[in-house]
């Protein structure tokens, strides 16, 4: 496979930043300029880490300093992709303080996870376990709003995706399943379960976080995306429309 370091690792994330690319112009094409920065944080997101990680397990490495550069390219995609997930469903979903702040926190952390990967040696573990963490908890405050916004149909997706990627984490913890001996094992399994789970919080945000509106009186709000996007959807709200590694 082009002699790839690690090949099916690199090519399975790989081809994913490559998916990435046109989802994000996709999403872009159908996005109200409004709301598009939020959007293209969230792409740009998906194609750094995938782009980063095929990168990292791909490359022949000459020197441990080059092999930490990538990995450090790596990890900082992983904060990057968090925050960046979060970012659109924040940003349109939310108003008022809650979003300001959410996203405030949201970002300070990736901010801090990122430059603690450059600026020391080697981060603690538990350090970057507890950036995640708070990173994850930021989004689940809102939890019961993204609910009376966009309803459980769409919250079935962003369910979807959570559990897609803590089954990965689990496999990569436990170091299991090993399904080819030397070519494909918990690692690769990993990486497949993080791609999967990228596209499950792609269709939500596709489907479901573009295309929402806020009601004009809250206290009223009908769940309003429970009916899937599409292009149709959207044109209504558009002028045309840690782990080893």
């Amino acid at each position: 496979m082009f002699d790839l370091r690690d090949p099916v690792s690199s090519a399975s994330h790989l081809v994913t930043a490559v998916w990435a690319v046109f989802a994000g112009l996709l999403m872009l094409r159908l996005t109200p300029r409004d709301r598009r920065v939020p959007v293209a944080v969230f792409a740009f997101s998906m194609v750094f880490l995938y782009t980063a990680s095929g990168l990292f397990h791909g490359i022949h490495f000459t020197s441990p300093e080059q092999r930490r550069f990538f990995q450090r390219l790596d990890h900082t995609g992983i904060y990057i992709l968090i925050a960046g997930t979060y970012t659109p469903v924040l940003a349109i979903l939310l108003q008022g303080a809650w979003r300001r702040w959410l996203l405030r926190g949201m970002w300070l952390l990736a901010g801090v996870g990122v430059a603690t990967m450059w600026l020391f040696p080697k981060p603690p573990h538990e350090l970057n376990v507890g950036i995640y963490l708070g990173m994850g908890w930021i989004g689940v405050i809102a939890l019961p709003m993204y609910y009376r916004a966009v309803g459980w149909r769409a919250m079935n997706w962003a369910l979807l995706g959570a559990i897609l990627y803590t089954v990965g984490t689990i496999c990569e913890l436990c170091e299991w399943p090993v399904i080819v001996p030397g070519l494909v094992g918990y690692h690769e399994v990993f990486h497949f379960f993080d791609s999967a789970a990228t596209l499950a919080f792609f269709v939500f945000v596709f489907r479901y976080v573009i295309p929402y509106r806020p009601p004009a009186d809250p206290a009223h709000a009908p769940h309003a995306a429970e009916r899937p996007a599409g292009r149709s959807a959207i044109n209504v709200v558009t002028p045309r429309s840690g782990a080893r590694r």
